[in-house]
């Protein structure tokens, strides 16, 4: 097959208005009628908006927050754009030629892979060799037409997980968390043109450090040049030795298809027929080595034990629940905790837009090392106005306290030494923060409406009180699995009671004594 561009090639899956399907060249994203990403995997989709995210970063950045927001106002202007992305359409070809986009500049040597294992949830080649494919079948996925192995090269480089010896993980580790500003609704108009949404997730120039470079080169794009490869331990690529919108083009692992090999039939990802599906790749290890990076599009949190740096965010079993909301929308810093929501997030905030309703849109994948245990996606409600985060913060206070609280009690219960108890309780934290998920967002919605807010705050309290006295009694007192010492489970409900209601008094001994300093 022959190179084809990224760039002005109908090749991205989209929706348009009238809910019909279709392929998009990015070249033509002011298109009015395209209202969403198609993609049939839900990494792909995330994929294929940080791609055209990265497009518009790299070139159509505005300069400063005025003319942000005149394009708001105006529109995208289809001749504007396409000029913009013609100056860096020479990075964006995708086939055999060199250089070819997020590929190795040079031949890979080594035995040729499925190219299957572009995607992170099909089994290796030692877990089929030891039959362990129990639920992600080996021979689902063997060929991939070249729009999607385009689109899933893009999201193993962005999500690239620990790979084995000398297999990096991507700049902002494996399986980070990217969390984009969501339109819901634009003059009460929820079909609202994909631009537009995206253009929420643009920053001007000047209030993202991200200056639009004079020339695209290898700077910008690694597949441009020979990778720099990081066999010894001082071989790592930081901000300062390439340019910064190379976070958005981040390539961390050597990868070359074979567009030699290629077969007719149907796409296993899309279902689309294709003269020149692929079937194979080669990987080498040692690739780009990314050190010190922080993405646009990911928020941080520094290490709960001290130490220098910032980690990214990454999903967890139980994924986002709403004790992180608040540390993914503004700057969260506690005695315990130090959290900074993505730059985009942040920058957005600043921001005055009327008639618009917005939202988060949280998503990545849960990786133990290789494997993935789970896709995680939320949807978080609308960002908040400033006074309202002292309220909300003290709700989430207290839910941990709570939790505390249940978790120490049901060992009790369950355990002649609760101190000495061994096991897995993560599921009474998963449990517990998705199912008082409710009381939280109603919480949100009448501070919103101008309730009161010691009265709203109080209420809270109680209702989590009574959630973990009704978890603790249904997990003790009914659960057929567990030998119950009746004794024992009466003493460890007493206890939970008198530290749920001590907790409750001390804060409002505390009120008092503020309100009598007042």
């Amino acid at each position: 097959m022959e190179n084809f561009s990224l760039i002005t090639s109908p090749w991205l899956p989209v929706r348009f208005r009238d809910g019909s399907l279709g392929k998009l060249a990015p070249a033509y994203l002011a298109d009015e009628r395209v209202v969403d990403i198609a993609a049939t995997r839900a990494d792909l989709h995330g994929a294929a908006w940080q791609f055209l995210l990265g497009l518009l970063q790299s070139s159509f950045a505005p300069k400063n927050r005025a003319r942000w927001e005149d394009i708001w106002l105006d529109g995208l202007d289809d001749k504007a754009l396409q000029s913009a992305f013609s100056r860096l359409e020479h990075a964006f070809q995708f086939g055999p030629e060199t250089p070819a986009f997020m590929q190795d500049f040079e031949t890979l040597p080594g035995d040729k892979s499925a190219i299957a294992l572009v995607l992170p949830d099909i089994p290796g080649e030692q877990t089929k060799k030891l039959n362990k494919d129990l639920f992600i079948k080996q021979g689902v996925t063997e060929r991939i037409c070249p729009h999607c192995a385009a689109l899933a090269l893009f999201s193993l480089q962005l999500n690239a997980p620990a790979g084995g010896k000398g297999y990096r993980t991507g700049l902002r580790g494996g399986g980070p968390m990217t969390t984009l500003i969501e339109l819901q609704e634009y003059k009460n108009n929820r079909q609202t043109p994909l631009w537009r949404k995206l253009w929420l997730n643009v920053m001007p120039q000047d209030a993202s450090g991200l200056p639009l470079p004079e020339t695209f080169d290898v700077s910008v794009f690694p597949w441009l040049a020979a990778t720099r490869t990081s066999e010894q331990k001082d071989g790592v690529t930081t901000d300062l030795q390439v340019n910064r919108l190379q976070a958005y083009w981040g390539m961390p692992r050597r990868v070359r298809f074979d567009f030699i090999t290629t077969e007719t039939g149907t796409c296993d990802i899309c279902a689309s027929s294709s003269d020149e599906l692929l079937r194979y790749m080669t990987t080498k290890n040692y690739g780009v080595n990314y050190e010190g990076w922080r993405h646009p599009l990911t928020p941080y949190r520094k290490p709960l034990k001290g130490g220098e740096g910032w980690f990214s965010v990454k999903p967890q079993p139980g994924g986002l629940v709403w004790r992180d909301w608040l540390g993914l929308i503004q700057n969260n810093q506690s005695e315990n905790n130090d959290e900074s929501p993505a730059q985009v997030v942040s920058v957005f905030n600043g921001h005055s837009l009327e008639d618009t309703k917005v939202g988060l849109w949280g998503f990545g994948y849960d990786f133990d090392n290789m494997k993935v245990r789970c896709w995680y996606e939320h949807h978080l409600p609308q960002l908040l106005t400033e006074n309202l985060i002292p309220d909300l913060r003290k709700a989430v206070q207290t839910a941990s306290h709570t939790l505390s609280a249940l978790r120490s009690a049901l060992k009790e219960a369950w355990f002649s030494d609760a101190k000495g108890a061994r096991g897995d309780f993560s599921f009474v934290d998963i449990d517990f923060w998705h199912l008082t998920q409710s009381d939280f967002l109603k919480l949100v919605y009448e501070l919103e409406s101008g309730a009161d807010h010691d009265e709203k705050i109080s209420e809270c309290r109680r209702s989590l009180a009574r959630f973990a006295r009704r978890y603790f009694d249904d997990h003790v007192f009914t659960n057929p699995y567990v030998n119950t010492d009746l004794k024992r489970c009466m003493a460890a409900r007493k206890r939970l009671i008198i530290s749920l209601a001590g907790k409750q008094n001390a804060k409002a001994s505390k009120t008092k004594k503020q309100e009598a300093a007042e």
